[in-house]
């Protein structure tokens, strides 16, 4: 059995706990297929490249809910950036954006938790230690930006023997955007997804083109469904 690994901080200490479990019940058939990704080193990616303009950053509550805040620290110390962990209701979006505004103004950028009903700043150590027991920091290559160094996890060498990449001598290769799609554009923010010129006419979620239009948590789903023209 081949089990897909994906997702980020908030799934990996799950399948990492899973591989704990079916070594202590000496299974023998089990592989895990490592897709992980972890969140800040990609911020700073994102704020590196030239070509974003990005003020600040509403955090993932799920993701954080694991790693907590100190993660996320270099945001207002290295880019003078905010940063707010936050929750799913609107009234969570709102409250984020409301300081972001307010601090961007008085020109004191912070890290900070507005979902204290979940999130801990000190994030959820039991799950970290699970997920650090199995995996390691590793590159990752990311939808419509490329490879960018530690930003995934890979398994341990002590874990090599439920490593379907080791156990098969499977290769991830890049794969180049598909021709007139501009999902990577949308995901670094340079674009909105009705600048894209397939956005609504080639691409619909119907029919869709690039990965920003195939999901329902996409952008260029969500922009296709909500937005009022």
């Amino acid at each position: 059995m081949v089990f897909l690994g994906v997702g980020f901080e908030t799934t990996a200490p799950t399948i990492a706990g899973t591989m704990i479990m079916a070594r202590q019940q000496g299974l023998t058939n089990f592989r895990v297929l490592p897709f992980h990704k972890t969140v800040p080193i990609a911020l700073a990616a994102l704020m590196d490249d030239a070509q974003t303009r990005i003020d600040g950053f509403i955090l993932p509550g799920h993701v954080s809910a694991v790693i907590g805040l100190e993660p996320y620290r270099y945001i207002a110390d290295d880019y003078d950036r905010s940063a707010i962990v936050t929750g799913f209701e609107p009234v969570d979006i709102l409250q984020s954006l409301l300081d972001m505004v307010r601090w961007r103004n008085e020109g004191t950028p912070k890290v900070t938790n507005n979902y204290t009903r979940i999130v801990a700043d000190g994030g959820n150590t039991k799950a970290m230690d699970i997920m650090y027991q199995v995996f390691q920091t590793g590159d990752a290559l990311w939808r419509g930006i490329g490879m960018i160094p530690g930003s995934g996890l890979d398994i341990r060498e002590e874990w090599a023997d439920m490593d379907a990449k080791r156990e098969f001598g499977i290769t991830i290769e890049e794969v180049p955007p598909l021709p007139g799609c501009k999902c990577g554009e949308v995901l670094k923010g340079i674009m909105t997804p009705d600048e894209c010129p397939l956005f609504k006419k080639a691409c619909t979620p119907a029919k869709p083109v690039g990965p920003c239009m195939v999901s329902t948590e996409g952008s260029c789903a969500a922009y296709y469904k909500y937005k009022v023209d």
